[in-house]
């Protein structure tokens, strides 16, 4: 059986390369109802573990909330949890969560909370970062700044969402914002 996307619940390791991981699964019935099951799929001497660009891991690398694809035997049985032996871990990356943007600062609006950055010449080529109360504003020894203390011209580095609106120029909320 295959099985993507698992999410690992808990890991159980006897040594290196023999344990057990519980993993909620997302399964389908004879209708296509889809509903989510908590499996433990045994981990022996031979099965295979690795990331996605083929790197060989151990039992020791899997972690509670990774997601992982899964290959493991057919035959279950009918514990609660049932239980599987695993053939094939392959660890999944991390989607990225934040983005991180280095430029110079355009304009600063401390009323709306706003720092544009880019070229001052072209909207086109501009990034409007939006700053809430939970933006943390550094200066260049790591020190809390409040967004008055960046001026125009400055280099900064902004880690911000990894989505922006559709407008000229795009908008995306800021959650770190560091003057280089």
């Amino acid at each position: 059986m295959h099985a993507d996307n698992v999410l690992i619940e808990k890991v159980v390791v006897e040594s290196a390369r023999t344990g057990y991981i519980l993993t909620t699964l997302e399964l389908s019935d004879e209708n296509s109802v889809i509903y989510m099951q908590e499996t433990r799929l045994n981990v022996g001497e031979y099965t295979i573990i690795i990331d996605e660009s083929g790197r060989r891991l151990n039992l020791y690398d899997l972690q509670e909330g990774m997601r992982i694809d899964a290959y493991f035997s057919s035959a279950m049985t009918r514990s609660i949890p049932p239980q599987s032996s695993a053939f094939s871990i392959i660890v999944l990356q991390e989607e990225a969560t934040v983005d991180i943007t280095t430029d110079r600062v355009v304009n600063v609006d401390t009323n709306y909370g706003f720092i544009i950055t880019g070229n001052p010449y072209d909207i086109y080529d501009q990034m409007i970062f939006t700053v809430s109360d939970d933006t943390v504003i550094l200066d260049q020894s790591n020190n809390t700044i409040p967004l008055e203390a960046i001026q125009p011209g400055q280099l900064v580095q902004v880690e911000h969402a990894i989505f922006q609106t559709l407008s000229i120029p795009p908008q995306s909320p800021a959650y770190r914002v560091m003057v280089l």
